[in-house]
């Protein structure tokens, strides 16, 4: 579902209000079609282009900075951030916002530009014009008049407005036999003929998703020729969170952890389907040890086999005596086929050794991936920037940033005694966590047997409540966390020793006592400040 014009009616009414005068602090760039504006009084503004999703809304939602950036979103961050957003409009009744900036340069001297914003699905687009309406540059280029496109725009000519053949439905009060209404969906244009008035798209809104069992809308008023059931919300901005987080699922991805998450799969099924293949193996060889019982009856009735003889047939003294048959190479004398079984024998024996070792380095490696994988879904832009570090995936620029840059943030809960709990998100955090930061008197907290965050706790005294409070934020930051009922060791760190020779953070301990916990972020947030 796409946001029409009567739904930007109202909350471009409903921004201007909250947006004003509102200083732009910092533009991040999300994707190649979205970008987060982090406003003053920890406000954001999230815009996303993408055809099937292109909206906008005040959000709190944290989303990941792209590592790669585009030179468009370079211009619009050397002229957008420390300015002021003066106004905010909606042309005609149409799918664009005019964004008035007000920037000032180093000298105090004033320059206004504009933002403006075309909500057209497939054919979205940004463009950043200065005073006289000219193009600076825009998202996409168009330089050719075709069927599809009958609007040229590029840098350094001038911007204009699509033209307008339709009828504004907040500028009218006639009711029309066809939806010739600018900027009016059909669901919206629907509803219209059914109360047979257009008053009420000028009344205060009424931000709903309704559910009609089919699917969710989301409208800026009840829709009374539905039946579903409503949810109201206190503002546009937040109907669009809820619909597009909770309900479409939209991904806050940025390319980075869509590489890593493609990596990551794809090694993964690579390193499942090595050992299947190991253990099809390994079944052969055990297959093969039977050659020794083989070769012994072949050894002890080595006189019977005649020149040229492609098979024998002896009693088997393992079995009864029951009549088995040996398969021969004819053009291999007695004594060398007697030698082939048994060298076939000791090769399979030798092989099974040296393929349980590679399947249990394998499954090794699968788990370090799938901790990796795990680790993911929670990582937060720095944390997916170590991840791809650990994995050798950043480009060489990146790499040299982050050796000049070298510190390791680990998210840092504190109760209200002052109880210090520490957790590492991935395997840098939680190798730096365990083996350099924590003091051997600190305890060291994990969920039994899952992988999951190494949760450090520095207190005066390892009360019950304490003991709860970092076994719920071990649990919560684990592969369970969606579980009740986890089971969560803790010991002393100086009982926690580092696997040797193995990939990952994983670990060892002794001493340990375990709780059983049910992971709630709303008790971690009631209990910490």
């Amino acid at each position: 579902m796409i946001i029409d014009g009567v739904f930007l009616h109202h909350l471009v009414n409903e921004l201007q209000e909250q947006l004003t005068n509102t200083r732009i602090n910092k533009l991040i760039q999300i994707d190649n079609n979205s970008y987060l504006f982090s406003l003053q009084g920890k406000r954001k503004l999230y815009l996303n282009l993408n055809p099937d999703i292109c909206h906008l809304r005040l959000t709190n939602t944290e989303y990941i900075q792209a590592t790669k950036h585009s030179s468009f979103y370079s211009l619009l961050k050397k002229y957008l951030e420390g300015s002021l957003i003066k106004n905010l409009n909606q042309y005609e009744n149409d799918r664009i916002i005019t964004m008035e900036i007000e920037a000032s340069d180093d000298l105090g001297f004033k320059s206004s530009y504009y933002l403006v914003i075309e909500l057209f699905g497939k054919d979205a687009n940004l463009f950043l014009l200065d005073n006289d309406f000219m193009i600076l540059d825009c998202l996409k280029k168009s330089y050719l008049l075709d069927e599809n496109n009958n609007r040229i725009f590029f840098p350094k000519m001038q911007y204009t407005y699509p033209p307008q053949t339709k009828i504004n439905p907040f500028k009218t009060d006639t009711i029309l036999s066809v939806n010739d209404y600018q900027g009016m969906s059909n669901l919206i244009y629907t509803e219209v003929i059914f109360r047979n008035d257009l008053s009420f798209l000028k009344e205060k809104p009424k931000p709903v998703l309704i559910n009609t069992n089919k699917k969710i809308i989301f409208s800026c008023f009840s829709l009374t020729h539905l039946n579903g059931l409503e949810t109201e919300f206190k503002s546009l901005s937040e109907l669009l969170e809820e619909y597009y987080n909770y309900v479409l699922k939209v991904s806050t991805q940025n390319n980075d952890q869509k590489l890593l998450e493609n990596y990551l799969k794809k090694e993964i099924a690579k390193i499942q389907k090595k050992i299947e293949k190991q253990e099809i193996e390994k079944q052969e060889a055990i297959k093969n040890l039977d050659l020794e019982r083989i070769g012994n009856l072949l050894s002890a009735n080595l006189h019977k086999v005649e020149k040229n003889s492609n098979r024998v047939i002896v009693e088997d003294f393992y079995n009864n005596n029951e009549l088995v048959t040996i398969e021969l190479d004819p053009k291999l004398s007695p004594t060398k086929n007697l030698d082939n079984i048994f060298n076939r024998y000791k090769k399979a024996k030798r092989a099974i050794n040296l393929i349980d070792e590679q399947i249990q380095a394998n499954k090794d490696e699968l788990q370090y991936l799938l901790t990796l994988q795990d680790q993911l879904k929670i990582a937060k832009h720095q944390e997916i920037k170590e991840i791809l570090e650990e994995l050798d995936l950043l480009p060489k620029t990146e790499k040299q940033k982050n050796k000049k840059n070298k510190k390791i943030e680990i998210e840092l809960f504190t109760d209200k005694n002052g109880n210090k709990i520490w957790v590492g998100k991935n395997n840098i955090q939680n190798n730096y966590l365990t083996h350099e930061f924590a003091l051997k008197t600190d305890y060291f907290f994990h969920v039994k047997g899952i992988p999951g965050s190494h949760t450090i706790v520095r207190c005066k005294s390892l009360t019950p409540e304490v003991i709860n409070l970092a076994a719920n934020i071990a649990a919560y930051y684990s592969k369970a966390r969606n579980s009740s009922n986890v089971a969560v060791d803790y010991t002393l760190v100086k009982y926690v020793k580092k696997v040797p020779k193995m990939k990952g953070s994983f670990v060892t301990y002794t001493n340990e006592k375990t709780v059983f916990v049910t992971p709630d972020l709303d008790f971690i947030k009631k209990n910490t400040i």
